[in-house]
Order: C-alpha cells, then sequence, then structure tokens
C-alpha cells in the first residue's frame, strides 16, 4: 500500500486520543481495513434537539484498496449504496474491486471534474518532490471557493440518493482523500439536518487525525526527497492529507456570496424544497 495511503493502529488511535474524548471518537470512527478517513455522522446533535441516525450516513476516503473483510462489515452495516465524489478519470483508474454482481449500487458524481489535470499536476509535484507550501495551500483554499457553487448538479445528485434510500439503508458517500469534496458534502448534509455550524467544523477537522496529517506529511515529504534529491518540505505537503477551517470558511464564504447563506445554496442552488428537508430529518434523525 503506498505510503500517500498509511496508517498505523497505533498511530490512529493517538491522532483520534489528541483530538477529542476517546468514547466520542471511537463512536464516530469506522475503521476499515485499506479505507482512511470513515467516520459515521450518527450520533450529532440538530440545534433543536435531535440526533442524527447512527449507520445511515458514512463518509470516507476513497475505497480501491477496501479488503474483503471490510467489504463484508459494509454489508453488515446495512451500506447499500455507495457515492464516488471523485473525478472521472480517478474513479476510473482506481475503482472498488467488489466481486462480480455483488455489492452496493454505485453513483459517481464527478465534483472538480473540470479541475482533474490541475489534480494529476498537483499529485505529480508531490511524487517529484517539486511542491511548494504556499501553492499547494492555496490550490486546496482556492477549492472551496468554488466545489459547492460550481457542482451544484453533482451535489444535488447526491441529495437524490439520500431522499430515495430506503428506512435503514446506509449510505457511503466519498473522494479521494474523504476530506475535501467530501468535506463539503457532510457540511451541506448536516446543514440541510439542522446541525449547528460549530459541530460542522468540528467533524471537519476531524480528518486531520483520522488520517494522521502531521506525520504522515512528514514521512511522504522524508521518502520523497530521498528519492528524488529534493527539499520538498512537510509543509507542501500537509494540505493533500489534512484540512485548515479556512478551508470551509472559504465555503461558507462562496456560497454567502452568491445565495446568501447555506440555506440559501440548499434551496436555490439545490432546489431543496420544504418537503425534501422535513423528509430528510424525518429519514435520518432521531
Amino acid at each position: 500500500m503506498s505510503v500517500f495511503r498509511q496508517i498505523g493502529a497505533a498511530a490512529f488511535a493517538v491522532a483520534l486520543g489528541t483530538f477529542m474524548p476517546a468514547q466520542a471518537a471511537e463512536d464516530r470512527a469506522v475503521p476499515l481495513e485499506g479505507v482512511l478517513n470513515t467516520r459515521d455522522l450518527g450520533g450529532l446533535q440538530t440545534e433543536d434537539g435531535r440526533t442524527v441516525r447512527a449507520r445511515q450516513l458514512i463518509r470516507s476516503g476513497e475505497i480501491d484498496e477496501i479488503s474483503p473483510a471490510s467489504m463484508d462489515q459494509l454489508d453488515k452495516m446495512g451500506v447499500s449504496v455507495i457515492v464516488d465524489l471523485r473525478t472521472t478519470s480517478e474513479a476510473t483508474a482506481r475503482p472498488a474491486q467488489w466481486p462480480e454482481g455483488q455489492g452496493p449500487t454505485r453513483h459517481n458524481f464527478p465534483v472538480m471534474e473540470n479541475e482533474s489535470q490541475m489534480i494529476d499536476d498537483m499529485r505529480a509535484s508531490i511524487k517529484e518532490g517539486t511542491a511548494k507550501a504556499e501553492e499547494t495551500d492555496a490550490l486546496f483554499a482556492g477549492a472551496f471557493g468554488y466545489i459547492a457553487t460550481d457542482y451544484t448538479d453533482e451535489y444535488r445528485d447526491l441529495f437524490e440518493v439520500l431522499l430515495r434510500q430506503p428506512e435503514g439503508e446506509a449510505v457511503l458517500y466519498h473522494c479521494s482523500g474523504g476530506k475535501d469534496r467530501t468535506g463539503v458534502a457532510t457540511a451541506l448534509v448536516l446543514s440541510a439536518l439542522g446541525v449547528a455550524r460549530e459541530d460542522i467544523k468540528s467533524d471537519f477537522m476531524m480528518s486531520n487525525a483520522l488520517k494522521d496529517a502531521d506525520n504522515k506529511a512528514e514521512q511522504i515529504a522524508k521518502e520523497v526527497n530521498a528519492t528524488h534529491g529534493t527539499q520538498m518540505t512537510a509543509a507542501a505537503v500537509w494540505p493533500t492529507l489534512g484540512v485548515r477551517e479556512s478551508y470551509l470558511d472559504e465555503f461558507y464564504d462562496s456560497v454567502a456570496k452568491r445565495y446568501g447563506s447555506v440555506d440559501g445554496y440548499l434551496r436555490q442552488g439545490l432546489g431543496l424544497t420544504d418537503e425534501d428537508f422535513a423528509n430528510l430529518k424525518k429519514r435520518y434523525l432521531d
């Protein structure tokens, strides 16, 4: 498995423990072999005192290296649909390999499809050791300024899946790292359900612990520099692994400028109706 995807069990536990109380982390994290950054949105509280239903909304990083045992685990969890937010080229190059005729229904709603080459170039610069911290950070921060507003069709498609999902059957949605496109998707879903912005931000920031961003950035930079004789810093790698509160703020600012608020985006940009909001809450809240 690539160094970009590895995380040991010990590092996983330590990283979670430094982020939030151990019991809360244990309740939310969903360890899957071959899959990083997986967690259940169940247990989060809404502003009106309700609770997101457990094991119905699962977010993760890409699942192309999922083990057979973890495939079985998803089946036991009731995951019947997987929504892939990666670009077409990403999804085609790294598909999840369920046995023929088995596994959840798959949908690909390619967020950042128009930026496929930019994504490839950024990843190449990391692998070659030529990435610069300010450039990588600016790329990710900038993306949060248009992910939602440029890809309304794709996020609307995600909500259509959520609205159609039968009672008791879970949805897993993911991108590559499970932190940016998936992070925006989660902010939208939790906003629609009535979760407070601070709690949405806490969930967003949990990616740093689950991906062990600080340590992995150091490890990747060290290995790439040893291979290519370069001097790439860990800071140049870090935005590919972690998230900043300022990234999420860029998302909020972008939808506020165009739609007035996240609620305005959900209603005007995605076309959600009062009935849709009611159905989402009925389906996914206790």
